[in-house]
């Protein structure tokens, strides 16, 4: 069998990346587009020598998870074919076979996925990228930008301020624009990315005009020569706290969802004055200011500058003092630190924890360590080193932040022997 062949396969399972799963001739076939217990005829694009890979072109005979997409070119919701309820069972069975077979963790205590409320219309923020032509998300694996006007994961302030965007955009205008929502204050806030060519007089123009047809955007920020057309900061709340973001740092993009993690790290960690705890890839303060806020000495690392002013702006709105901010890469902060802490919260990016992070952790023998992933193979990867040092695992509570697509969203409390 060669490249671009197509096969009849029953897959069995589903993979991390959200694949579903068959075998052929003894090698296991990724399936982009299948479901488990569903017959596909695959066409194939990449052959190893113990697996191949290639994407569904016909179901044959389809899983009652199946369901109608929502949007025709949907890349960027790959799960939109699969019910809602199936795409929670999946996630879940994904999360323990990549603990288990990635890092031989078996019988761990892992919780029920908890479900997000709203499966649509629950993102708060989104980059789109422009061709000089269209503007839209780039298809999976190329950069082939492809033109969006509606998309059914936003909140509707942002739909409502992309839908005259896409309208009114002139050619070559812009390289790319992030869109930000309060869910809370129900407006938005854009950062434009000008093409170089394009005049600070012409970018006004269209921005006065942008604003004028959609009065819930507040304010544009553009990063070429104008300065702020409007608002150039978003509010927005959580756990009871006001949060002012810039357009681009680092914020969690499920609030619903966002509400009850928080709430879980704030009892897990149980924050009172006079404990120390660390806040690693603390982004603009999301955990930092509630566990301040119920009286704990937080020490927030960050390496995003906005994040960290973002974070500072809106201590200082609440008045809220005891946070120590540091701007610099987490694993080049640790190691200068030699306080004793109570408890440690860390959300990393998606490729995980620098391994001096971990021999950091290890170091400061913290009672208890709440680590926040984006990935089960990554959170598979980095846990070994904490189990190996004395941690063990007292929660694993997987949340969808992420529906219609296969990303999932896990919480460890890991406390030490």
């Amino acid at each position: 069998m060669t490249l671009h062949d197509q096969l009849e396969l029953r897959l069995d399972g589903i993979a991390q990346g959200g694949a579903g799963v068959g075998r052929h001739d003894g090698l296991v076939v990724f399936a982009t587009g299948g479901l488990p217990g569903e017959l596909v005829r695959v066409r194939l694009y990449e052959r190893k020598s113990s697996y191949m890979r290639g994407v569904v072109s016909a179901v044959l005979e389809a899983s009652p998870d199946r369901v109608a997409p929502t949007i025709a070119a949907g890349d960027h919701a790959p799960w939109q074919q699969i019910a809602y309820p199936a795409q929670l069972r999946f996630k879940q069975t994904i999360l323990r076979e990549q603990l288990e077979r990635l890092a031989g963790l078996a019988d761990l205590p892992l919780e029920p996925i908890i479900a997000a409320p709203q499966p649509w219309g629950y993102r708060n923020s989104v980059r789109l990228h422009g061709d000089g032509a269209a503007l839209g998300y780039h298809a999976s694996a190329s950069r082939t930008v492809v033109p969006l006007t509606h998309d059914p994961l936003l909140l509707p302030v942002l739909n409502e301020a992309l839908g005259v965007l896409t309208r009114q955009l002139p050619p070559n205008m812009v390289q790319g624009v992030t869109l930000r929502g309060s869910r809370a204050f129900g407006y938005a806030l854009a950062q434009l990315e000008p093409h170089p060519a394009v005049q600070p007089a012409e970018l006004e123009r269209f921005v006065s005009t942008w604003r004028a047809a959609v009065p819930s955007l507040a304010g544009v920020v553009s990063n070429g020569a104008t300065a702020a057309m409007g608002a150039s900061t978003l509010h927005e709340e959580l756990a009871g706290l006001t949060f002012s973001l810039s357009p681009t740092s680092f914020f969690q993009v499920n609030l619903a969802q966002a509400e009850r993690m928080v709430a879980l790290v704030l009892s897990t960690l149980q924050p009172l004055a006079g404990q120390r705890i660390l806040d690693l890839y603390s982004g603009a303060g999301a955990f930092a200011l509630p566990l301040a806020a119920a009286g704990a000495a937080v020490t927030a690392i960050e390496s995003g500058r906005d994040a960290i002013m973002d974070g500072r702006r809106s201590a200082e709105m609440h008045g809220i003092t005891n946070v120590r901010w540091i701007h610099a890469p987490v694993e080049r902060a640790l190691p200068a630190l030699d306080e004793t802490y109570t408890g440690v919260i860390l959300d990393p990016p998606r490729r995980g924890c620098h391994p001096v992070v971990l021999q950091e952790l290890v170091r400061l023998r913290v009672p208890r360590l709440v680590y926040i992933s984006c990935h089960p193979a990554i959170l598979a990867r980095d846990l070994p080193p904490l189990l190996q040092a004395g941690y063990h695992v007292a929660l694993l509570q997987p949340f969808d932040f992420f529906p219609q697509t296969p990303h999932i969203e896990t919480v460890v409390v890991l406390e030490l022997h």
